[in-house]
């Protein structure tokens, strides 16, 4: 059987330069991406009959089977290249966990882990009948895209909790969360879509919000990563974001201070740190990896001016590695 799930870096390529390559492995561009129903089996153990959309990556499977054709192909259209998007930033494919003709899947279930559910560091997203509606129905009647499974892919493309997490007792949601908060931003942005409210929010003011949050940590010279991110804390903010928001809006500034190109090279960087045995490691590891996706030595810019730990080691590394600070 032909494998969908993994493209070569070369495939990748010819992909972008060739589009008759990607309408030549993209069943929905030949008419044959409904495929008969088949029996699925939840996170939660309970099993039900769904309906399997295929595309290169993704297999949607839904409980109706007279959908919007028109429609399910813009969602599979754009999970595929959310797929794309996340496995060019990471270098890295997700486990096989949940799958469907060697495809990750998004399948739809009548309850699951919250308002939708993705497996941490390997493939399968579950949708509530809800999420699947609000996607859905946003596509047929204003082409607009609900964000939540932009967020859920960054689930399945968490690999890097021995690099980067916070070691108990500290949080260690706080970046993990982060993690997907900042990229479910990063993939919308990359695809040009049109992306729906956020919780009744308008979804450029919930992100005006998120990037802001830094601002309004600079402006309390009491906040500290140790009073925030370390604990699970964020400044006061009109929509009561959290850590994970405060974390993504670190995230923003770096991108915005060194282009796009930072976030395509930061994750393989960070990829390439130790794993941290604490806290400190984990944090000096983030910004370390920081300074090399920008080419610079970024230790006083995290010590002096957003106030974070960097212990004595990891500044000697900078400096040795990207000269002065």
């Amino acid at each position: 059987m032909k494998k969908h799930t993994l493209l070569t870096a070369a495939a990748m390529a010819a992909c972008i330069v060739y589009s008759s390559y990607c309408a030549a492995e993209n069943n929905t561009d030949n008419g044959n991406f409904q495929r008969p129903p088949t029996q699925y089996t939840s996170f939660e153990g309970v099993s039900s009959t769904l309906y399997p959309y295929v595309g290169r990556h993704v297999a949607l499977l839904t409980t109706k089977s007279n959908l919007n054709k028109t429609v399910l192909k813009k969602i599979i259209d754009v999970m595929d290249r959310s797929y794309d998007y996340y496995q060019g930033v990471t270098g890295r494919t997700p486990e096989i966990s949940k799958s469907y003709e060697d495809r990750t899947t998004i399948a739809v279930v009548s309850k699951t882990c919250g308002h939708a559910c993705g497996n941490v560091g390997s493939t399968g997203i579950q949708l509530t009948p809800t999420a699947f509606d609000d996607l859905y129905n946003g596509i047929l009647s204003k082409d607009e895209y609900n964000q939540t499974i932009f967020y859920e892919f960054g689930r399945n493309f968490w690999f890097y909790g021995d690099k980067l997490e916070y070691k108990d007792p500290d949080d260690a949601d706080t970046v993990t969360t982060g993690f997907a908060v900042f990229m479910r931003f990063m993939v919308i942005e990359n695809l040009g879509i049109n992306p729906g409210p956020f919780h009744d929010q308008d979804f450029a003011y919930f992100k005006s919000e998120v990037k802001g949050l830094l601002a309004r940590y600079l402006a309390d010279p009491s906040l500290t990563w140790e009073n925030t991110l370390k604990v699970g804390n964020a400044p006061d903010n009109p929509m009561d974001l959290g850590s994970t928001d405060l974390f993504a809006s670190f995230l923003f500034k770096l991108q915005d201070m060194f282009g796009n190109e930072f976030v395509n090279k930061f994750w393989k960087e960070v990829d390439k740190r130790p794993d941290a045995a604490t806290t400190q490691d984990a944090v000096d590891n983030f910004i370390l990896a920081a300074s090399a996706a920008a080419r610079k030595n970024l230790t006083n810019l995290f010590l002096i001016e957003w106030r974070w730990p960097v212990s004595n080691k990891a500044q000697a590394e900078a400096l040795k590695r990207f000269g002065n600070p």
